[in-house]
């Protein structure tokens, strides 16, 4: 599976992927830079004596799971949070968070201040007042301790009293002899028991009342020291955080751009509308460049071997050797189509082509600028039957390429171009060349479905990321409709910087076919024709 279409809007929108990263990260340090550090005082409680007794039961831990629910909520209560405000002389208290842990044994308490010492006070005091709310904090138990404490050691003065007696009277019972005797010491045994489970019964209600046998109590385990680091804001992890948003947030804008633009992007989108082989990879040399004959001036650049290949796979078409009109068209205006024109038919040439060039754009020539000729008699006068085909064509560089430009524009293209006409007219070209390329006007306008209905193929250029969808569609449409068959995309003006996504020109590099020096291209500038060159035929 090739993933470089996915990923092709990320390549082409770089740059706004790094100024979106770059506004995320310069945002946030500029926000970040005067916020000051951020320090968390802890401090932790207990809740009653569980963990405290030998053999605590499944109800104890029951029990502390419900109230330390209890005692989190109650933290956030007005009497709690009034209570740490006038223990500390206080009118607002900083954030702070109240949670339980360790099975609901523990009540942690986190403050959170710029302020160390006050992060500290405030967390003591919330502890403190957790505590005074409590049932068994020292403030509520301290009058009835000592009261308990003497009452304790009454009771248990008096069960091991009777304790003892109770002995004595059963040792006391074997001497007896008498029946009544017996039974008055028995109903005194009887008493004594049950003064003893009397005893007992008030000594465990008034144990269970004392501080140390409490269990809904609260006592601090861990009290709350003075943080020395701060705990935040933790600057690079959030710049990076931001930064690495602003990279997802501009990939985000990067493909749906891709979705909103409605030009083509890559090869395999361009299959699925035109049903036709790609021939051709031609890349962007800038304005200049493209508005000239490159191949002329630079034979072995990448350039010119591209259009080789180019050359190379139209022939492979042609393997009856027959003479072969093509048109070279495209959708709309921009794409290259007369630059892919020029710089095939001299390629054509090169090889030992005998090419015949026709400017067949009857509302926009621009053919005779690419050789620096002039316009004055053409196409337009062949078709009237005011020049001959032989005295219409003109030899470039003394070689195997002629030229028929349009000349006099003044006529109407609709009213001079006819199906005959085009028939009539490739008809006598044909013996004279080898190879016929017709650069016709976008499939704008009906001149080129008069020219694809007659010529043997027809090569679209198509520019990737502007030529769109919908001009394609209808260009396949029209050739369809008038019975010419593509035989062949070019896709022209591909950005260097992706020609290798695109294919064809990564393959040409271990082979040489590119400018070493700057001087090679002056040397081979110094061998371009001029227009005093140019002859014509028949002359």
């Amino acid at each position: 599976m090739d993933i470089r279409p996915y990923l092709a809007p990320i390549f082409k929108w770089w740059w706004l992927l790094l100024a979106a990263a770059a506004l995320a990260t310069g945002t946030a340090y500029f926000i970040l830079r005067d916020q000051p550090a951020v320090y968390t005082a802890r401090t932790t409680l207990m809740i009653g004596r569980t963990l405290l007794e030998a053999n605590p039961s499944s109800n104890d831990f029951w029990l502390n799971q419900q109230l330390s629910s209890l005692y989190s909520d109650m933290a956030y209560r007005e009497p709690v949070q009034e209570g740490v405000k006038k223990a500390l002389g206080m009118t607002w208290l900083p954030k702070y968070v109240v949670k339980t842990f360790g099975n609901g044994q523990f009540i942690e308490i986190d403050v959170i201040d710029t302020s160390p010492e006050r992060a500290m006070h405030v967390a003591s005091e919330l502890a403190n007042q957790l505590i005074l709310v409590s049932p068994g904090s020292k403030e509520v138990n301290s009058n009835n301790e000592a009261f308990i404490q003497e009452q304790l050691q009454k009771l248990q003065e008096q069960i091991v009293a009777t304790e003892k007696e109770l002995v004595a009277r059963q040792d006391s019972l074997g001497g007896l002899t008498s029946a009544h005797e017996i039974e008055q010491a028995k109903a005194e045994l009887r008493t004594l028991e049950d003064k003893l489970s009397l005893l007992r019964t008030n000594y465990a209600n008034l144990l269970s009342s004392s501080k140390e046998n409490i269990t809904n109590i609260l006592q601090v385990i861990e009290p709350a020291s003075l943080p020395v680091r701060p705990t935040g804001p933790n600057r690079y992890l959030i710049i990076a955080l931001c930064g690495m948003a602003g990279l997802v947030l501009g990939a985000g804008c990067a493909y749906l751009l891709e979705y909103l633009d409605e030009a083509i992007q890559n090869p395999e989108e361009l299959a699925r509308l035109i049903d036709a082989p790609i021939v051709g990879y031609i890349s962007d040399l800038g304005r200049k460049a493209n508005a000239s004959l490159y191949v002329a001036r630079h034979p072995r650049s990448l350039m010119a071997e591209a259009f080789r290949t180019l050359r190379a796979n139209i022939e492979l078409q042609n393997l009856d050797n027959g003479p072969l009109a093509l048109l070279i068209t495209s959708p709309d205006t921009g794409d290259g189509k007369t630059s892919v024109a020029a710089n095939l038919a001299v390629s054509f040439s090169q090889g030992g082509k005998r090419v015949i060039l026709v400017d067949g754009d009857l509302r926009k020539p621009s053919l005779h600028e690419f050789f620096d000729i002039s316009d004055r008699r053409g196409l337009t006068d062949v078709l009237q039957g005011k020049l001959s085909v032989e005295k219409a064509l003109r030899t470039w560089d003394g070689g195997g390429l002629r030229l028929i430009t349009v000349g006099d524009e003044a006529v109407l293209p609709d009213l001079l171009l006819t199906a005959e006409k085009v028939e009539n007219l490739l008809c006598e070209l044909k013996p004279l060349a080898d190879i016929i390329l017709i650069d016709s006007s976008p499939f704008l306008v009906s001149d080129a479905m008069i020219f694809a209905a007659k010529v043997d193929g027809v090569i679209t250029v198509i520019r990737p990321g502007y030529t769109s969808r919908e001009m394609a569609r209808v260009m396949k449409e029209r050739i369809a409709m008038a019975g010419g068959k593509i035989i062949g995309v070019v896709l022209n003006r591909i950005p260097l910087k992706r020609i290798g996504y695109y294919g064809g020109y990564r393959y040409y590099l271990p082979y040489g076919y590119y400018e070493k020096k700057k001087k090679r291209e002056e040397d081979e500038d110094k061998k371009v024709p001029k227009k005093s060159e140019l002859t014509f035929s028949g002359k």
